[in-house]
């Protein structure tokens, strides 16, 4: 290796530790905090950046509301119900007297990370319920509710709000199925004593709480969320943190045109209230704060939507009535909430490539059907034959591409010819090597295709991993969570995590057999993908490192295949103005090739140059290895005699 490549090669790899110890300094900043097993103490910051102390006690359970009206004292009596998917118990809602709405929605699918005894539990880290009324995000209701009617599929309560105003809250649960999320109707009714007026919008119905499950989450995966006026927003924990440009919030506002429904979520759970006819409303605030989860410093957030402008005279009644999804983001039920709810699956990382991310998604899902529920590899299997397919279907490009590399590297004896002809004259360096590719048919673009298409790709299941709640607990050979890092042990500290390391090997094997063209620094910073995909991959979910191991491995068969395939020729094409050059193989006129338009167009460029410095117009010059056309012989005209 050269200098240079060396200088590009130890840049490079102090630039990829420097990155990781930022990060890891990062992380153990975010996770610095004492743990009690009573209670713990965590700042909010507050928009003027003094510090509020808020308790959260040892259950997870946050004081949010400290200017909340005082509870009477009434026994809260839960009750619960519970959302049947096919014949069977997937999620179960616990009601509380205390607000009169969901305390927490229990998922009884799936359970905690690293703890198989327990459920995942929606809102547990809230101190208010899913459905509570609020003046403000600091100002939600603790009213009691009394209980007055309930069934297996519906509860009612009833409580006073204030002096001569009675609210009421009923339930009514939809039951889902395999392509519809099960959820709730909510209807809320006002009602007004005589001599009692009331303006509504001082009220908001509000979300409940989301956040991480455990301190490794992904954080930029968890906020609140809108959709309005035909655009999807979502927000994370910016807004209340501040930055360069912006201050810190307490509470975030909206002002939302034709709002559909907004919400709250994290990775791979979330919650979103689809308002109705009667309750449309365009004004939101979201409220955002730390919590201690794990020992790690984590966002927890809450949302509201206030109710419409409207004032209730004396003895009147008013009736409002939402929708309410609490559970798992699976992508083809998410679509079966309303017609553009598909967009909670928050594939949002590269939104650019948030199409791409849901195809993939339903191709999973599709294969995965094919195996029986009670298979135990099969979201890994599913993980594997997705990626199988997609190389077949891209085989064609893989194939052309490497046949184009294969032709490129027998160019490479000329190449370095002209570039020590033409060091020092960058210029005219690219002007001959174009027209060496016109003269050789040979389009370097076409070496690039399968890269060009395997980055979308590769973007498109990266999002679609960040959301597939499916692969949760989900083993496969050696990895018990295809959504966790597939650790195995730790050595001297650090975590051993096979699959990224199994990626990285293939990825070196495949790029060695690929046929090298460029110079050597080229190909020197091209060797440095395995190193980075491997960075980046490492403390992903295994399921990344499958798909791309995966295909690394398919594409080393698919190489091997190509290089057993008659060798490409390396044929040169007629000359330039030639009849034959300006025919095809059947006859017919030729259109000309990219490079072949581009050789020209440098050509051009450089006559025009020339011509500005008083130069002759360029021509053909010899390619070496090219026979130089032979000239007319010269005629002696014969004379009479």
């Amino acid at each position: 290796m050269d200098r240079k490549g060396w200088i590009i090669l130890i840049f490079c790899s102090i630039a990829l530790m420097l990155n990781y110890k930022f990060l890891k300094s990062n992380q153990e900043k975010l996770e610095e905090g004492t743990k009690d097993t009573t209670e713990e103490t965590v700042k909010e910051k507050s928009i003027n950046g003094a510090a509020d102390d808020i308790t959260v006690k040892s259950d997870g359970a946050d004081a949010s509301s400290e200017n909340t009206p005082a509870t009477e004292a009434k026994e809260d009596e839960p009750y619960e119900l519970f959302a049947i998917t096919e014949g069977e118990k997937v999620t179960k809602y616990t009601f509380s007297n205390i607000g009169g709405g969901i305390k927490t929605a229990e998922m009884l699918l799936e359970k905690k990370v690293f703890d198989e005894n327990s459920n995942v539990a929606i809102n547990e880290n809230g101190s208010n319920v899913i459905g509570a009324l609020a003046q403000s995000y600091k100002n939600i209701e603790k009213t009691y509710y009394n209980r007055i009617d309930q069934s297996n599929n519906s509860v009612k309560y009833q409580g006073q709000l204030e002096d001569g105003v009675t609210v009421t809250k009923a339930w009514t649960l939809d039951e889902g199925t395999a392509d519809k999320a099960p959820k709730l109707k909510l209807v809320i009714t006002f009602k007004t004593k005589e001599g009692k007026t009331l303006d509504l919008n001082q009220y908001s119905i509000t979300t409940g709480t989301a956040a991480p499950l455990y301190k490794k989450e992904q954080v930029n995966l968890a906020g609140w969320f809108y959709y309005e006026d035909g655009d999807y927003e979502g927000e994370d924990h910016g807004n209340f943190t501040g930055g360069m440009f912006s201050d810190a919030k307490d509470v975030d506002t909206v002002k939302a045109e034709n709002l559909e429904y907004f919400g709250v979520n994290s990775q791979f759970f979330g919650t979103a209230i689809f308002p109705q006819a009667d309750a449309k409303s365009d004004n939101l605030w979201a409220s955002g704060k730390e919590i201690t989860i794990d020992d790690g410093k984590r966002w927890i957030f809450q949302m509201g939507l206030e109710l419409p402008e409207k004032t209730l005279n004396s003895g009147e009644t008013a009736l409002f009535t939402y929708d309410v999804f609490v559970g798992a983001k699976q992508n083809r039920q998410m679509a079966a909430l309303s017609d553009n709810s598909d967009d909670i699956m928050n594939f949002s990382m590269f939104s650019a490539f948030g199409w791409i991310s849901d195809k993939m998604n339903k191709a999973l899902n599709g294969i995965h059907n094919w195996f029986p529920e009670d298979a135990s590899w099969s979201w890994g299997l599913a993980i594997v034959l997705l990626t199988i397919f997609i190389r077949i279907i891209i085989w064609p490009l893989h194939n052309k591409s490497t046949r184009t590399m294969k032709r490129m590297s027998k160019l490479q004896p000329i190449m370095k010819e002209l570039r020590e002809k033409h060091k020092d004259n960058p210029q005219k360096l690219n002007q001959e090597t174009m027209k060496l590719y016109r003269e050789y048919g040979v389009n370097p673009m076409g070496g690039c295709l399968p890269m060009l298409v395997q980055i979308p790709i590769f973007f498109g299941v990266f999002n679609m991993i960040n959301a597939a709640v499916e692969l949760r607990g989900q083993p496969f050979m050696w990895v018990d969570d295809l959504s966790q890092p597939d650790h195995l042990t730790d050595v001297f500290g650090f975590p051993l995590n096979l699959l990224p390391i199994l990626m990285a090997v293939t990825m070196v094997l495949q790029m060695r057999m690929t046929p090298q063209t460029g110079d050597k620094l080229q190909r020197r910073i091209f060797m440095l993908m395995p190193l980075m995909f491997f960075v980046f991959c490492y403390n992903y979910a295994s399921a990344l490192a499958l798909y791309w191991t995966t295909q690394n491995i398919v594409s080393i068969g698919q190489t091997w295949l190509t290089q057993r395939m008659p060798e490409a020729e390396l044929v040169k094409k007629p000359a330039r103005g030639s009849k034959a050059a300006a025919l095809a193989d059947d006859g017919k006129p030729r259109k000309k090739g990219f490079m072949e338009r581009m050789a020209e167009k440098l050509e051009e460029a450089q006559n025009q140059r020339d011509a500005a410095a008083g130069k002759a117009p360029q021509k053909e010059k010899k390619v070496p290895g090219q026979q130089a056309p032979k000239k007319p012989k010269k005629r002696t005209p014969r004379t009479g005699g």
